[in-house]
């Protein structure tokens, strides 16, 4: 039984491929077959234009035209302003103009929450509350004052080896200098 259903598919198959190779082949003829291709005036009958055609030649002609016209349209949109009616093409200058926009609004936005700080604060005082901002708490106070500022051995040290350095180089600078104007 097993042997029947393998026989009956390779019959299948094989009457299926004899079907797409005889397309294939009969595409094929259509493509060699020559076609004339005659342009007539209607008046008078005589032929303006005659061309001898195959399917090949008229499928390369479709392509190339076909070809021809997408260069020359992305040409057209590409070296012309319709580039601005395409969808995400966006101008250097109004790139930059927004990047302005973005900036003022930011700023303006700043100030507008000064002043609404600045108006509550002021209701805060009419009202009689106590007010409780950043300058209040930044303010420096008189303790400050009272700090002593004093130097490490360490830093004292340093400070010597740098000054010797730059007196180093002071001499040497003034050694070359002699040099040369000698």
């Amino acid at each position: 039984m097993d042997n029947n259903i393998l026989n009956a598919i390779k019959e299948k198959g094989a009457a299926l491929r004899l079907r797409l190779s005889n397309n294939w082949q009969d595409l094929r003829e259509r493509m060699r077959h020559k076609h004339r291709l005659v342009v007539m005036d209607t008046d008078t009958l005589k032929e303006t234009f005659s061309a001898e055609l195959t399917g090949a030649n008229i499928f390369t002609y479709t392509g190339i035209t076909v070809i021809v016209m997408l260069v020359l349209a992305s040409l057209l949109i590409a070296f012309t302003p319709l580039r601005s009616l395409v969808p995400g093409f966006i101008k250097p200058e109004l790139r930059e103009e927004a990047i302005r926009n973005a900036r003022t609004i930011d700023s303006l936005q700043l100030i507008i929450d000064q002043h609404e700080q600045h108006i509550k604060i002021i209701q805060d005082v009419i009202n009689g509350k106590t007010i409780a901002t950043t300058e209040t708490t930044t303010t420096p106070s008189t303790d400050d004052q009272d700090i002593v500022y004093r130097r490490s051995k360490a830093d004292s040290l340093l400070r010597i080896k740098v000054e010797k350095r730059q007196e180093e180089r002071k001499a040497k600078e003034k050694t070359k200098k002699n040099k040369r104007n000698k």
